[in-house]
């Protein structure tokens, strides 16, 4: 039954997912992020990140725990793993900072803390959920999502955003 379950966990992978369409740019989840991890309020010590475009959409942006996880293999020390519930996580008694793992992921949702230059990504701790004041952040699988956004408009509009989204231009098909 365990092998079961396991293999149940790893082909409904979560993640954390934001409607940019209910977003208010307002960053909480961001200062939340922080905060909870680092006991500091920045940007740049989130797990998150909330990018705004020209035209006033915020998106709130967070892995997605691909099914590939093109950053495990990046990794030359071994310090990303997947978890029996199907989260990436970042060992940083073994991340040395290499920053390969920042370049192999084609959202940007990997990126070296300020203070200790060691990869930090979502994990999935449901604290930017719990207090986003819209409601535009939530924990999903795949399948969920698709259920959610019936008419693709979610889809649609994160494709047609992702090369001012990521700066590899995103694969939507993870």
């Amino acid at each position: 039954m365990a092998q079961q379950e396991r293999v149940q966990t790893m082909t409904e992978r979560r993640m954390v997912f934001g409607d940019p369409h209910v977003c208010t740019g307002c960053v909480i989840c961001v200062n939340v992020c922080s905060m909870h991890y680092f006991r500091v309020i920045g940007p740049s010590w989130a797990r998150v990140r909330v990018v705004r475009l020209e035209d006033g959409t915020d998106f709130p942006l967070f892995c997605r725990n691909c099914a590939d996880a093109p950053c495990i293999s990046a990794c030359p020390k071994f310090a990303i793993r997947r978890t029996s519930r199907g989260v990436v996580v970042v060992d940083n008694r073994l991340c040395d900072g290499c920053g390969k793992c920042v370049n192999a992921c084609p959202y940007d949702a990997v990126h070296l803390q300020p203070d200790t230059q060691k990869a930090i990504k979502c994990i999935q701790c449901g604290e930017c959920v719990k207090r986003c004041p819209v409601g535009a952040i939530w924990i999903t699988t795949e399948k969920e999502l698709s259920e959610r956004d019936i008419d693709g408009r979610l889809a649609q509009l994160y494709h047609s955003h992702a090369k001012a989204l990521y700066s590899k231009g995103g694969d939507t098909n993870q």
